[in-house]
């Protein structure tokens, strides 16, 4: 078998950036923090651990937590109006006949787990979700115990900034949240433009 490769979910398999969006500045201002009410406030969540900067916007772990029920149960309702990005299912298939494959991401595991079975993509080993663990790092460390040679591939600079932190191999790909730029300060092993970059690397 090949390196390891683990996946972030949203912005890499998934384009769920306006519902997930959406949803998360409702939740915030429900609870009482209208200021992240913005694209910009949004995505600067994602420089570092989303949870650990919601933190610093001064939300107490009962904030955070009626936030993430109120995603689970709004991203659940919606599943029908999230897609995969062009070309990642095939993408994954094939690298999932010679590579393990997991996905460590923020959102809650039964959202993904619901969304994927709906898509039949079924390729993976393992998803960890929110739920089970919100540091990024702890959650790659799990996985990287069992395996030698690991790739971490994420959209945002946090999770550049948390592979990094992991001690694994990262990737970014610039179909997701954040930009090209914003991407290349977190100085990732590799920048990728479409899925089927994966196969030149991997396969």
């Amino acid at each position: 078998m090949g390196p390891t490769l683990i996946f972030d979910y949203d912005g890499v398999i998934v384009d769920s950036l306006d519902l997930f969006m959406g949803y998360f500045i409702e939740a915030c201002k429900k609870e009482g923090f209208p200021e992240i009410g913005s694209k910009t406030v949004f995505l600067s969540l994602f420089d570092g651990n989303m949870f650990e900067k919601m933190k610093q916007k001064g939300m107490k772990r009962q904030h955070i937590l009626n936030i993430m029920y109120f995603m689970k149960d709004e991203l659940l309702k919606n599943q029908e109006k999230l897609h995969v990005f062009p070309g990642i299912s095939q993408t994954l298939k094939i690298l999932s006949r010679n590579h393990p494959l997991y996905i460590i991401t923020s959102n809650e595991s039964k959202v993904v787990d619901q969304f994927l079975e709906l898509q039949k993509i079924q390729f993976f080993k393992d998803i960890y979700g929110s739920d089970k663990e919100p540091s990024k790092v702890k959650k790659i460390e799990r996985i990287k115990k069992d395996n030698d040679t690991v790739f971490y591939i994420g959209d945002t600079a946090g999770d550049i900034i948390e592979g990094k932190q992991a001690g694994v191999q990262t990737i970014a790909v610039t179909w997701g949240w954040h930009d090209k730029e914003k991407l290349r300060q977190s100085s990732p092993d590799h920048i990728i433009s479409q899925p089927s970059d994966l196969l030149t690397l991997f396969v």
